[in-house]
């Protein structure tokens, strides 16, 4: 079953941006469903992976991110 989870990612300005953090999650949970707000900084996930395990991914390509 698919979650909702939404991330605050501050640092998040640019499509480059938007590009590493979806090219992360897509390739540890190729079906996730992706969002962004540039505006309000989030991203939106809705996959089958774990909360922990999709922030991590956002850090691992090189952004802070918190749960919103």
């Amino acid at each position: 079953m698919k979650t909702l989870m939404i991330f605050s990612v501050p640092k998040m300005t640019c499509g480059h941006c938007i590009s590493a953090i979806e090219k992360g999650i897509k390739a540890k949970g190729p079906s996730a469903v992706i969002a962004t707000d540039l505006d309000l900084y989030l991203v939106t996930v809705q996959s089958t992976l774990e909360q922990a395990a999709v922030r991590q991914t956002i850090v691992d390509a090189g952004y802070d991110a918190s749960v919103a």
